[in-house]
């Protein structure tokens, strides 16, 4: 009688912890997964893969922010002051140099576009063709006909003569 009353409060008890008490994960194991991973591949799957997810925050984001406008101001800026520079050099020029240099920029216009047609049919047909190798000539003719005795004997089914 003893017994079985330790047995029933044993059973109750362990049923109101199994609904009371909430399971918990098992840090563990997700520990251990990280640890194999970091050994095996250098690095866990969390966080960032390469250098080009981080970024810069505060003030030194502001800083690099404005450091590409001003880059970008001075490549427009230079790109302007080129296009006039040329443009009055050619502007200087007398009409006999002007002329030899627009047929100078439209010949080189041209050759550039056919090398670029040329370069893009090569491109689209590929020479894929193997080299054509001669063959060693039979030894053996085959028989055509299909009985037993005038088919050739195969090397492994001859019968050897002691």
């Amino acid at each position: 009688m003893d017994f079985k009353l330790v047995f029933l409060r044993i059973i109750v008890v362990a049923g109101l912890l199994l609904f009371v008490v909430p399971p918990d994960e098992c840090h563990a194991q997700r520990n251990a997964t990280r640890k194999f991973e970091r050994e095996v591949f250098g690095k866990t799957r969390k966080g960032p893969q390469s250098n080009d997810g981080i970024k810069a925050r505060g003030a030194a984001a502001r800083a690099m922010k404005e450091q590409e406008k001003k880059e970008a101001r001075r490549d427009r800026e230079d790109k302007k002051a080129l296009k006039e520079l040329r443009r009055q050099h050619y502007e200087s020029q007398s009409a006999a140099t002007r002329e030899r240099m627009d047929n100078n920029s439209r010949l080189t216009e041209e050759r550039y576009k056919a090398k670029k047609l040329k370069t893009k049919r090569e491109q689209k047909k590929p020479d894929l063709k193997k080299p054509v190798q001669s063959k060693p000539p039979k030894d053996k003719k085959k028989v055509k006909t299909k009985e037993p005795k005038k088919q050739p004997k195969l090397k492994q089914y001859k019968i050897k003569k002691y």
